[in-house]
């Protein structure tokens, strides 16, 4: 799949990697490049960016799922549960620009205009990793794509369009923060099923 070939050099592996302790994972969809283009050009016109524009396009995504302690086995159960997933693709579209004051820092992320099919692929990968003995979210889902960390001094500017990107995949990624640099391992990508014609 070409889409998904096309990034695995700022951080994203693709290698075969299984991590042996509890460990960060999470399940996302990632755009193509074309769309994380467009999402960084969009960043680009803020006022009062920092030196350093962080997350590099390559590592954008939105996330399903994450938990930041995972044992081995519970990782296995996962993946082996996602591997029954089954979704059309549907096209997403990011609409505004937002601030949210973390913890860890200030993030300016992009808010998803709300879509059924992703709200049901939301719902359907929850109920996968419940199965594999992972806590639900107690939290509203609110689906966004961090545009830019250390945005302390960001004044925001409206998307000169919305930026749409088809999801056809949702991955599963490891977290490596001891990694140097911080990698991104895919541990699978569970692609959509195209609708029959017939």
């Amino acid at each position: 799949m070409n889409w998904a070939s096309a990034r695995h050099n700022a951080g994203v592996t693709t290698e075969p990697a299984s991590p042996a302790a509890p460990q960060r994972l999470f399940t996302a969809l990632f755009p193509p490049p074309a769309a994380c283009a467009a999402i960084d050009a969009e960043r680009r016109r803020w006022a009062g960016l920092p030196r350093r524009l962080r997350p590099v396009p390559e590592r954008m995504h939105l996330t399903l799922q994450f938990h930041d302690r995972v044992a081995p086995p519970q990782a296995q159960a996962w993946q082996a549960a996602l591997a029954t997933l089954r979704f059309e693709p549907f096209d997403i579209a990011l609409v505004r620009a937002e601030l949210w004051h973390a913890p860890h820092g200030t993030l300016a992320v992009l808010r998803v205009a709300p879509h059924p099919a992703l709200t049901a692929l939301h719902e359907r990968t929850a109920e996968l990793a419940a199965q594999a003995g992972l806590p639900r979210e107690p939290r509203a889902y609110k689906p966004h794509l961090t545009a830019l960390r250390q945005a302390e001094r960001v004044t925001l500017a409206a998307l000169a369009a919305p930026i749409v990107w088809r999801v056809q995949a949702v991955e599963l990624i490891w977290s490596d923060l001891l990694a140097r640099p911080p990698r991104y391992h895919r541990l699978g990508l569970f692609a959509a099923a195209e609708r029959s014609q017939d």
